[in-house]
């Protein structure tokens, strides 16, 4: 009897090896395919973070510097000729109120006191100096960081901006005597909301008052009489002429601009510049990450008609005042003496600012820590992130610049 025994063979140890070994190449090429898939996924999202961070800042810039110096009925339409000054609003706030929001108390609130700029060098150290009274302004508002290389520090190089504006459409007077504001509301309700004791602005097209709210009722505000004398009577304040009255003490903001730095929450030895909001004296808000520059200058128009644009430090230290707009006119029925223009006068006539801002993706985006930028401010050509001006380590990432140029809509006409 024969039996037919099928024989089964396995595979020979140099075929298993050649097996694995192609095994290991595809595998390889799996890895490398992967991490070029991550790589790009990477730099693709850090890109579009840059972008839309760009777009998401100067946006937010321009919330704040299109109202720089807002003063009800600033228009060339609605001002008085009388206090237009080639194409800027020049009419100064008449202040008989104790200031509680960093602006001196003094008779005049000019409008230079509308926008401050400080250019900041590598050691931190600004011109004007961000510590000094500059304009008898107190500088506590601000509530700024010194300039370090720590979190919770600002950021070495790079600029300030402070402006202020009115946030508010106030509500109309419909009549008034000596020292009493008839309205057509409740002063106590929004947009309002005053307590006794707040400042109040009463303005129209020709006039504007800083003046203590005294007694509040269903529609009407008493001035106390320490605020009311032969020149601070309120009987001009007629609802013919639009007169409003606004909340001064709330709705007048003080708002500043400058870059911050904080801890990196995946890298210990790292951090992040961002920029950061105050207004009036609170808590900086952080606006943007990724903003490791911010540099500004500002359009400036001379008394012959000629424009140019200047840093803060040249206009803080231009001295040649006869080159100033006129000075901002006062109501002669004030019995204020009339302004002059000293060191400073320029920022009246601001008619734009330039922003230039250099983002960066925050984020590990890069293989490297030397992918060239170009920054317009430090040169046209190129440059290597190895010595950033805020000191800080520069990370693998991508930058890029923003450029806008921000018109004053308010404070140029």
């Amino acid at each position: 009897m024969n039996l037919n025994y099928t024989k089964y063979k396995g595979f020979s140890l140099i075929e298993l090896m050649i097996a694995v070994l192609i095994g290991l190449i595809m595998l390889a090429a799996l890895l490398k395919l992967f991490d070029n898939f991550s790589s790009m996924n990477r730099t693709q999202n850090g890109l579009a973070r840059i972008q839309e961070n760009g777009r998401y800042v100067t946006m937010r810039l321009k919330k704040d510097l299109e109202h720089v110096g807002y003063q009800p009925c600033a228009t060339i339409s609605l001002d008085s000729p009388q206090r237009i000054e080639r194409g800027f609003a020049v009419r100064p706030y008449i202040n008989f109120s104790t200031m509680t929001n960093g602006l001196p108390s003094t008779k005049v609130i000019d409008p230079q006191f509308m926008i401050q700029g400080h250019e900041c060098n590598a050691s931190g150290n600004c011109v004007p100096s961000t510590d000094s009274t500059s304009f008898g302004i107190d500088p506590s508002v601000n509530n700024l960081p010194a300039a370090g290389t720590s979190a919770d520090s600002r950021a070495f190089q790079t600029d300030i901006l402070t402006v202020r504006y009115l946030a508010s459409s106030g509500v109309k007077i419909v009549d008034a005597n000596i020292n009493t504001l008839f309205l057509d509301q409740n002063p106590s309700l929004k947009p309002l909301s005053l307590v006794p004791g707040d400042s109040v602005l009463v303005a129209n097209c020709f006039n504007s008052m800083i003046l203590t709210s005294g007694t509040i009722s269903n529609d009407k505000i008493t001035i106390p009489s320490a605020d009311i004398d032969e020149n601070a009577s309120v009987f001009w304040a007629k609802g013919q002429n639009n007169t409003r009255v606004f909340n001064f003490t709330d709705d007048f903001v003080t708002v500043t601009y400058y870059i911050g730095l904080k801890n990196h929450p995946t890298s210990g030895n790292q951090l992040i510049s961002s920029l950061y909001r105050i207004e009036n004296g609170g808590e900086p808000q952080e606006i943007i990450e990724g903003v490791e520059r911010f540099d500004l200058t500002y359009g400036v128009q001379f008394n012959d008609g000629k424009v140019g644009y200047l840093s803060a430090k040249e206009i803080e230290e231009y001295n040649d005042t006869s080159k100033c707009i006129t000075e901002p006119l006062i109501p002669s029925s004030f019995g204020i003496p009339k302004l002059t223009n000293q060191d400073g006068c320029l920022w009246r006539s601001i008619f734009a600012i330039k922003v230039n801002l250099l983002l960066n993706t925050i984020y590990t985006s890069s293989t490297s820590n030397s992918e060239i930028f170009t920054y317009s401010q430090d040169a046209i050509n190129p440059q290597l992130p190895k010595d950033i001006p805020s000191g800080i380590n520069p990370g693998r990432m991508y930058r890029k610049e923003f450029t806008e140029t921000i018109s004053l809509q308010s404070y140029n006409l």
